[in-house]
């Protein structure tokens, strides 16, 4: 057994090795759309985002959706004051079948309110420009993801999400879509409590504005009195793609304690590595203290973000009302030194 797992981790970090490289030769900093989707969810905020290899409730649609596979009937709602007064959303609802596997639905949600156009102000005269007109829009970002969860066998399960992408802005009427896709695994090694996950993220088509906010009309002196209409063309961005992968362990295991460490290794496509550790612990399954540490590994990035930005903590409460309902009842703290901590509550319901 100790043999095999060795070459299943030496498989899995050549891998991560080799993914690394390949995105490491420039960067690619502000180069994806949709960075919406990036904004993680559910009770592993609070464990600095290590969740690949837990994976073990509805935001498994999230994190890694191999790990649907161990969810019973529940459903989640997650919401987040996110900064500049944004606000986030996610939804996501479990049904196991029988014979069949386990299927998920998703909805992620990005909600900014009403904002006031602003006129461009001019450096070169002494006055300023840039003020309001009055006109009001607003703007949002949404993702529906349909997922599919399978054991292949006793300890390995697959996990498969598509999702639909939409970005627009009521101004000037700009919208964008794009789809694109999660593929997971989940192996339990069977090694004490160890757990193994590893998941790619968000792969999927460009996404590409378009609306009347492209069209334009200019004067041409060959025209007559008229205008020409035209159009600009805009450039599609590539989604942010991650992958991910993880291990976590059961630290204590002896009733009604229980303490899960989890760390995860983390390669966006746009921004720097991290690498994500968390902890867990349970007590009577009704009551959960969590915490974690996201550490960047630009280490220069890290000093100028501040070394506490990237702490998180968390408590949950959770019960049993009736035999086949169960409610829980978390809330998750991050902490960023050049904006405002976020604050995140989270409602789940078992059925």
């Amino acid at each position: 057994m100790t043999r095999k797992m060795n070459q299943i981790m030496r498989v899995l970090v050549m891998t991560l090795l080799v993914v690394s490289v390949g995105f490491a030769a420039f960067s690619k900093v502000g180069t994806t759309g949709a960075s919406f989707l990036k904004i993680g969810v559910g009770r592993a905020t609070a464990m600095g985002g290590a969740f690949v290899a837990l994976a073990d409730d509805a935001s498994a649609a999230y994190y890694n959706p191999a790990g649907l596979s161990q969810v019973s009937r529940q459903i989640q709602l997650n919401h987040v004051d996110w900064i500049a007064d944004i606000n986030h959303d996610y939804l996501s609802v479990v049904l196991p079948v029988t014979n069949f596997g386990t299927v998920a639905f998703s909805v992620t949600a990005l909600t900014m309110g009403d904002m006031e156009q602003t006129t461009i102000d001019n450096p070169n005269t002494p006055v300023r420009e840039d003020e309001g007109t009055g006109r009001i829009f607003t703007a949002s970002d949404f993702a529906f993801g349909v997922s599919y969860a399978r054991i292949i066998t006793d300890k390995l399960s697959f996990g498969l999400t598509a999702k639909s992408i939409q970005q627009s802005v009521s101004f000037a009427s700009m919208s964008a879509s794009a789809f694109g896709a999660d593929v997971g695994l989940f192996y339990n090694t069977g090694f004490r409590s160890l757990r193994i996950g590893a998941v790619v993220t968000n792969y999927g088509t460009r996404l590409t504005y378009s609306g009347l906010g492209l069209d334009y009309s200019f004067f041409w002196e060959d025209s007559g009195p008229g205008q020409l209409q035209g159009s600009y063309k805009a450039e599609g961005m590539p989604l942010p793609t991650t992958f991910r992968f993880g291990i976590a362990y059961d630290l204590i295991d002896a009733s009604p304690s229980k303490l899960t460490a989890a760390i995860d290794l983390t390669h966006p496509s746009d921004i720097n590595e991290t690498v994500n550790f968390g902890l867990e612990y349970g007590l009577s399954d009704a009551f959960y203290l969590r915490g974690g540490y996201t550490l960047n590994a630009d280490q220069e990035y890290q000093e100028d973000i501040g070394w506490l930005t990237g702490l998180s903590a968390g408590v949950g409460l959770s019960t049993k009302p009736t035999q086949s309902l169960k409610l829980g009842l978390d809330y998750c703290f991050r902490y960023f030194k050049y904006i405002k901590p976020t604050h995140r509550v989270l409602l789940t319901v078992g059925f």
